[in-house]
């Protein structure tokens, strides 16, 4: 199994396929909602920020999986050159990330108050560097790094509450892009910040002794989703 794709069987109520404008370029993507009892109209949001790779959505259905579990709706979509979106060599990837982001507060049953962004790897990079981009349409309600790149000045640029969870063989050392980032963020902020560090896990969070998401890890994210 590659070690930047996890594969988990999904227990989705409904799923919508979308295709939208990026810059330049035509993406795809998918929204799942939770299975609910009838009656409930508007879910909390998740919007996924890959990171940097050739993985299409299909390799961030475990988020789906926690994100519907803890009562989210998760939108997920394929990067430019990926799965079912086009390439171009033209418009900017930056720029793709905020159209999708914009796009997915305008699906119908979401609470757009309500919406958190997951970013993983180099996604956190991309956030940190264009937060106001992403704020300027909606201030996320919450915001997880996964496997964090944003160091204690960096990830200061993220107003909003935070958790950061990285794996304990991430290449990143976790002391400064954990513990010391969260207690950066605690520091500039009253959002609330916490992180967690998933034992033996790598960057992507895989635990080697069962090479699938690392249970620690998925606990951690959907507690702090249902807690917020």
């Amino acid at each position: 199994m590659a070690a930047n794709q996890i594969l988990e069987s999904v227990n989705i109520g409904r799923t919508k396929e979308l295709v939208f404008a990026g810059d330049g370029v035509r993406l795809a993507g998918q929204i799942d909602y939770p299975s609910v009892p009838t009656g409930k109209q508007t879910f909390p949001l998740i919007f996924l920020l890959h990171h940097a790779g050739c993985v299409s959505r299909s390799g961030y259905e475990h988020y789906a999986q926690l994100g519907v579990e803890a009562g989210y709706a998760v939108f997920r979509w394929d990067k430019r050159g990926t799965g079912c979106s086009g390439a171009g060599g033209r418009g900017s990837t930056t720029q793709d990330a905020v159209d999708a982001y914009e796009y997915a507060l305008e699906q119908p049953g979401v609470d757009r108050r309500k919406m958190v962004i997951i970013a993983q790897g180099a996604g956190t990079g991309l956030l940190g560097s264009a937060y106001g981009l992403f704020a300027r349409i909606q201030q996320p309600y919450g915001v997880v790094l996964v496997a964090n790149m944003l160091d204690e000045t960096a990830v200061q640029a993220i107003d909003s509450r935070v958790q950061i969870v990285v794996g304990q063989n991430d290449w990143n050392p976790w002391r400064r892009f954990g513990q010391a980032a969260c207690e950066a963020h605690l520091a500039a902020y009253r959002h609330g910040a916490s992180f967690y560090v998933a034992p033996e896990a790598d960057r992507m969070l895989v635990d080697p002794r069962t090479e699938t998401f690392h249970a620690g890890a998925k606990r951690a994210i959907r507690e702090w989703l249902e807690s917020i």
